[in-house]
């Protein structure tokens, strides 16, 4: 089952990095901090893999056992891809898991960034 969840992992990086090209023409997360900077974050395969890998620790905590942890991400990441004659792309719901995760790294800047952590 982890190489199952090793495979859809991988496609789901390299989908969500295809998106976040497709939408910046490039691999930045920009981040509007409450006192009108921008911070711009790259949002490479290593960072993309570890959001994900994050993902499966909280994932992890909310279950009680490991096989049904396993197969809670397998079948989330499974939804999450769908696969047509050219490319992998995100489905709605890899959108929203993406999106979160994106969420979770903006509101953790602008958290430093209040706490002077960020100039």
């Amino acid at each position: 089952m982890e190489n199952v969840i090793n495979l859809y992992r991988r496609r789901i990086v390299n989908a969500a990095l295809n998106r976040l090209k497709n939408k910046t023409s490039g691999n930045l997360l920009i981040v509007n901090l409450p006192s009108g900077a921008i911070e711009t974050l790259e949002i490479t395969e290593s960072v993309m893999t570890q959001l994900l890998k994050r993902f499966e620790v909280l994932a992890r905590g909310e279950f009680g056992n490991r096989k049904d942890t396993e197969s809670f991400i397998q079948d989330t990441y499974q939804n999450a891809i769908g696969i047509n004659k050219n490319t992998e792309y995100l489905t709605e719901s890899g959108k929203l898991i993406v999106d979160d995760l994106f969420k979770e790294v903006t509101d953790y800047v602008k958290e430093k960034h209040l706490s002077g952590g960020v100039q």
